[in-house]
């Protein structure tokens, strides 16, 4: 398992987690089509709509995307810390109630990004 909608899309009964699925996708439809500028403005929303999370982002990962490919990138790497600490958040318990592999998705996504 690589893919974080594909592992969240499992819980998207959670509105929070169908939200982050939808723009995860939407994210990926505007770039794999090339349109940058309405990938950016995209961007843009979920920074507005995540305004506590994103500074906090910000702060751990100080750099500014300048590329296009960097600017996709550091999205969709938000959107999976987000999804996953949503779906924490509403209590999944890392034993028990999750498989191994998703179990090793999710500790791999809290190591350090490269």
């Amino acid at each position: 398992m690589n893919d974080y909608l594909d592992f969240l899309e499992k819980y998207k009964d959670f509105k929070e987690i169908s939200d982050i699925v939808d723009e995860g996708v939407k994210l990926r439809v505007y770039y794999h089509t090339q349109q940058y500028d309405k990938m950016q403005q995209h961007i843009n929303k979920l920074t507005s709509k995540y305004l506590a999370e994103t500074y906090a982002w910000n702060t751990t990962f100080s750099y500014m995307p300048a590329t296009v490919e960097q600017a996709y990138k550091n999205a969709e790497d938000f959107l999976r810390v987000k999804g996953i600490s949503v779906l924490l958040s509403k209590g999944i318990k890392l034993q028990g109630q999750l498989s191994a592999e998703e179990v090793s998705f999710i500790e791999s996504t809290f190591k350090p990004i490269e």
